[in-house]
């Protein structure tokens, strides 16, 4: 169990109304959020350094990679109603309607491709039924090879590769695929509750770019949040925790004050290496023990945890009950 008297820092990436392409969606969400809101303290972007000893709980920062338009429809709504702040790393790329992501596009296909085969560099990728894992696998290893990345990844993609909106419906790329609009940026940057950070331009693998070119992605993704938000943009969050020492030292040139990885980071530094626990299930019981080996929780608390899990309306009466009681005494 870890002792760290750092705030626990969870990683969330889209929240769709629906979840087709993963299992987290708008209702599981909520009742993360209730779970969380019971047995920790959220805090807000820059109280990374707070001690675990000043509260009476586990602190937890909230945060959210990629920028992705469910993010500003259904996530933010929740975490208003709910009052719980949240920091938002947007990737500028897919702000542009028309324009996604790159693993966008992977998942895109090998969820929804209606074929049985793509074709890319000259030669057939078979994804007829249990090949289509396979298949997706080599895509994937072969655009990310190719140089200069990410623009030679983008264009293949582009030139070769069935366009999304080909195969798939107008809905589902509005709740899973499309990044926020300008206007959704600049309203949560306003929000006093939420923060907006940098995810780069094009959500590229950093350690494949040239260093021109990771300079590129960190200060033009800089530049336009600060553009459409007009407010400062100081946070940043590495695509895929993908960096080196380099990488770091760009951030920290560029003025960012704070950069944030994944828990499998190997770099050490508590400003621009913060660590994340990524948080990829529906279920309760995966997030709880992340904040168990994460942070102190009391045995009392994942006793409810497992109840929740098991039923979590029965869970929240009961909670609702205890509360009440709680409130009749004070």
């Amino acid at each position: 169990m870890s002792h760290s008297s750092s705030p626990i820092v969870l990683m969330y990436h889209g929240v769709p109304r629906q979840g087709r392409l993963q299992p987290l969606d708008c209702a599981a969400f909520e009742r993360q959020i209730v779970f969380l809101k019971r047995n920790c303290t959220f805090i807000h972007a820059g109280q990374h350094a707070v001690s675990r000893g000043s509260l009476r709980q586990p602190a937890v920062l909230l945060t959210f990679d990629d920028g992705f338009r469910n993010n500003a429809e259904v996530a933010a709504p929740i975490l208003r109603r709910h009052n719980v702040p949240a920091v938002f790393f947007v990737a500028s790329r897919h702000c542009t309607p028309g324009r996604y992501l790159w693993f966008t596009h992977l998942r895109m296909l090998k969820t929804f491709f209606p074929g049985s085969a793509i074709r890319l560099n000259g030669k057939s990728i078979s994804l007829k039924g249990a090949e289509r894992e396979r298949g997706i696998q080599e895509v994937t290893r072969q655009i990310l090879t190719l140089k200069p990345h990410p623009r030679a990844m983008y264009d293949a993609i582009g030139s070769q590769l069935p366009a999304l909106e080909s195969f798939v419906s107008a809905e589902i790329l509005a709740d899973e695929g499309q990044g926020m609009l300008p206007d959704q940026i600049r309203d949560l940057a306003q929000d006093p509750l939420f923060t907006v950070g940098a995810h780069t331009v094009d959500h590229p693998q950093l350690t494949r770019c040239e260093p021109d070119e990771v300079a590129h992605q960190l200060a033009h993704n800089k530049a336009w949040l600060e553009s459409v938000t007009g407010k400062v943009c100081d946070q940043f969050s590495y695509p895929e925790a993908d960096f080196d020492w380099s990488v770091l030292e760009q951030c920290r040139r560029l003025g960012f004050q704070q950069a944030f990885g994944t828990e499998r980071i190997g770099i050490v530094d508590d400003q621009f290496a913060v660590r994340r626990i990524g948080v990829y299930s529906r279920s309760l019981a995966p997030l709880g023990a992340k904040l168990w080996f994460g942070h102190w929780l009391p045995v009392t608390t994942i006793h409810k945890l497992l109840r929740f899990a098991r039923n979590p309306m029965a869970a929240m009466e009961s909670g609702n009950d205890t509360h009440a009681a709680g409130n009749a005494t004070a």
